[in-house]
């Protein structure tokens, strides 16, 4: 999917994932409720944040500081509240190389509470240290799908 220039890609075994699950599950909501109680549910509430997050918010300014992180984990963006539950973090990476401008989407975070070894900043720095998210845009091309 492009957005106002912007590649933008799920990477597979992270968000992909999490966005396959969610898309089944809503998919699920709407065959067994009511069109007014699916429309209500938090789980088609988030699905439908995320999307907007994904397509209209993150695209407008990738760089935008509410999107910034600092120290260790500053070269990705997150997007919190914009719409999503107030539990949630969406992680990001964007990367530009002289043949595209793209926008990796990582990670759906849940956050615990702060300084906890379950908080969603102290996982996602976990995982990026075990290397699950590649540095290289290449490395993360591969591993991501383009919608």
């Amino acid at each position: 999917m492009i957005v106002n220039g912007w590649h933008i890609y799920f990477v597979k075994r992270l968000f992909g994932k999490q966005r396959r699950d969610l898309q089944a599950e809503v998919h699920q909501l709407k065959q067994s409720l009511p069109q007014d109680k699916y429309l209500k549910h938090p789980t088609v509430k988030l699905y439908a944040a995320i999307m907007i997050a994904i397509k209209e918010k993150i695209p407008l300014d990738p760089h935008a500081s509410h999107f910034a992180l600092t120290g260790a984990l500053k070269k990705y963006g997150r997007v919190k509240k914009m719409g999503l539950p107030e539990r949630y973090r969406l992680f990001f990476r964007v990367l530009k190389t002289p043949e595209q401008n793209a926008i990796f989407i990582l990670w759906l975070g849940y956050p615990r509470k702060e300084g906890d070894k379950n908080d969603c900043y102290a996982a996602f720095g976990r995982m990026l240290k075990r290397g699950e998210v590649p540095e290289i845009f290449d490395e993360l091309l591969l591993l991501s799908d383009e919608d």
